[in-house]
């Protein structure tokens, strides 16, 4: 092995041990499964917002969006990811307080259809 390619696999182990050790730390913090879900409930609309688009276009920013550069080209990829952006600052304006309103920690909404119902009322 080279020197190049041992440093390589030196980053990745250190980048792996580091990553275990954050799981870990925060692991013990961690007392119900709703503090590993909805983060103890004291994450606010802004971080509910982008956690909702992050599930939402993971797959979509890693192949639809360079998909649709390489079919259309770079500026309609640029308007695409714009539209993306607002759709976020949307989905935190609109929904986030609404999805944190309407799921108290009773879970009174436990079920899609009753979530959805709520937040169209």
């Amino acid at each position: 092995m080279t020197i190049s390619q041992i440093c390589i696999c030196l980053a990745i182990a250190v980048y792996l041990i580091a990553m275990l050790g954050v799981g870990v730390w925060f692991s013990k913090r961690n007392n119900s499964v709703d503090d590993f879900y909805l983060g103890g409930r004291k994450l606010g609309p802004f971080v509910t917002a982008m956690s909702a688009e992050a599930s939402d276009m993971s797959s979509w920013l890693l192949m639809g969006l360079p998909g649709v550069a390489y079919l259309t080209g770079l500026a309609e990829a640029s308007w695409t990811a714009i539209g993306l952006a607002v759709g976020t600052y949307l989905n935190w304006l609109i929904v986030a307080r609404r999805i944190r309103r309407y799921s108290p920690p009773d879970r009174r909404h436990h079920s899609a259809p009753v979530l959805l119902q709520a937040l169209g009322g």
